[in-house]
């Protein structure tokens, strides 16, 4: 772990020396917001899949208008922590939250388990998201599975033997490996792990047989013959690894999509929220944006505010029913 770890402020100490490079010759903006440092609450733990991106967005953000975007790790309960202590900031665009599928995933948890969640969907502002990252499947480099098919046929024949981790219950590690499971009719072994490393970790040291990752955090370990990638569970192959085929194309009708992107209170004024949606923009479209990224292996997919509005109430219409189904199977247990 101190390797990984050593490794994402390597990351880091490199996404700020190429952004200064590109960083020279982006303009500075003058407009009445923001006037003074804006801070961008992320309600995972740090060093996470949100982080890279979001610290990369804060560097051009304030290289285009002056002000700086400051990042803020809030963990706990599930993200509710840090989403919450965004709708109790004065509602003036200097308290953002950094958005995900995560956020999803926590309120449509506390509906299945008949709860009323502390806040919706509809107590934010879409700004727009900077990418729509599908998961691969990964395995050991040894593991005799060279393909999804392989996996599918021995899983097939011992429900409920081989194991998967993820970086904590609901997450977006473990949603996908659920839809996975249910449209390919499978059973597995779910082994919670205290965040994403750990459980990258496990798969490396054959702990257990599977994790559905993402590309930054788990190529690294693929070029270094650690881990092998079986699947992609988007609608096209990543660019980073042409050769592997998406989940539909091994005969498993099952999409997922971890995005991330800047919301901000439902009561933040109109013409802030504009000049947020104006930033967002900029920035996700900035060749010093993508260029970052993709070296990390992560691909830029851009959406708007009206993009990510209609996005967001289908993932959660799609999402509500999987944790249903994975909450009945658990209580079942």
């Amino acid at each position: 772990m101190e390797g990984m770890v050593m490794k994402r402020v390597f990351c880091l100490a490199t996404v700020i020396s190429t952004l200064i490079l590109f960083g020279a010759n982006i303009p500075v903006w003058g407009a009445a917001y923001p006037t003074r440092p804006v801070t961008m609450i992320n309600p995972q733990p740090p060093g996470g899949f949100l982080d890279l991106q979001t610290r990369t967005f804060g560097i051009l953000a304030e290289k285009m208008v002056g002000q700086p975007f400051v990042l803020v790790n809030k963990p706990g309960a599930h993200g509710m922590v840090g989403c919450t202590s965004v709708l109790q900031a004065p509602p003036d665009g200097y308290t953002l939250l950094v958005g995900s599928v995560n956020i999803t995933g926590t309120v449509e948890f506390e509906i299945a388990e008949g709860r009323k969640p502390p806040f919706t969907r509809q107590d934010f502002i879409p700004i727009g998201s900077f990418t729509l990252s599908p998961p691969i499947i990964i395995v050991p480099y040894e593991s005799s599975w060279k393909t999804l098919a392989d996996m599918i046929k021995d899983a097939k024949a011992k429900p409920g033997f081989y194991a998967y981790s993820h970086g904590g219950l609901y997450g977006m590690a473990h949603v996908p490996a659920a839809i996975f499971a249910m449209a390919a009719g499978l059973k597995f072994r779910s082994v919670p792990y205290a965040g994403g490393g750990p459980a990258i970790t496990a798969v490396v040291g054959k702990q257990v047989d599977f994790q559905m990752s993402y590309p930054n955090t788990s190529l690294p370990l693929v070029k270094g013959n650690k881990l092998r990638v079986l699947g992609v569970m988007g609608d096209k192959r990543l660019r980073t690894v042409p050769e592997i085929p998406t989940v539909k194309e091994s005969g498993v009708d099952a999409e997922y999509y971890a995005w991330v992107g800047i919301l901000a209170s439902k009561r933040t004024p109109e013409p802030v929220v504009e000049r947020l949606r104006e930033i967002v923009n900029k920035v996700a479209n900035d060749k010093a944006f993508s260029d970052v990224l993709e070296k990390d292996g992560t691909e830029v997919r851009y959406m708007d505010h009206n993009e990510l509005t209609k996005y967001w109430d289908l993932e959660s219409e799609r999402i509500g029913k999987v944790m249903k189904q994975m909450v009945k199977e658990a209580s079942a247990k």
